[in-house]
């Protein structure tokens, strides 16, 4: 299942997605990771939660941060749940051109009962058909 908070900028989705993050720690039999590109909220989010940078990591195009799920699901299969904040901003890429990223998001909750929570930017009137259809 792909969440998505959604919203313009400065409504409050990155609070959110930390909240939920934490929050999902009560229910959680494996493992969480938050991805970001910051190291701002890294206090605010619980220490059992794998907190990424991406910056860190060089990841900054669309193929980089589908590179980085990909080796984070093949090193680790007690993975649960993923939360994303702001895939768009990592890849300084406009959302419009990001259908590859939820596509793979899709496959991987398809093929390994993956969950991911992702922001995203922009009004839901803004938000391209391909993410429309997972709201």
């Amino acid at each position: 299942m792909v969440s998505i908070i959604y919203g313009t900028k400065g409504s409050g989705k990155t609070k959110q997605i930390i909240d939920s993050a934490n929050a999902s720690l009560q229910n959680a039999k494996g493992n969480i990771v938050y991805i970001t590109d910051t190291k701002e909220h890294s206090l605010q989010i619980e220490n059992s939660i794998r907190y990424i940078n991406a910056k860190e990591y060089l990841i900054n195009t669309q193929d980089r941060l589908i590179g980085l799920l990909a080796g984070l699901m093949a090193g680790n299969a007690d993975i649960e749940q993923i939360f994303v904040d702001g895939p768009a901003r990592i890849c300084s890429c406009p959302i419009a051109d990001m259908e590859a990223f939820y596509n793979y998001l899709q496959k991987l909750c398809q093929e390994y009962g993956m969950r991911f929570t992702v922001t995203v930017s922009a009004a839901k009137e803004d938000l391209p058909g391909f993410i429309q259809k997972l709201l």
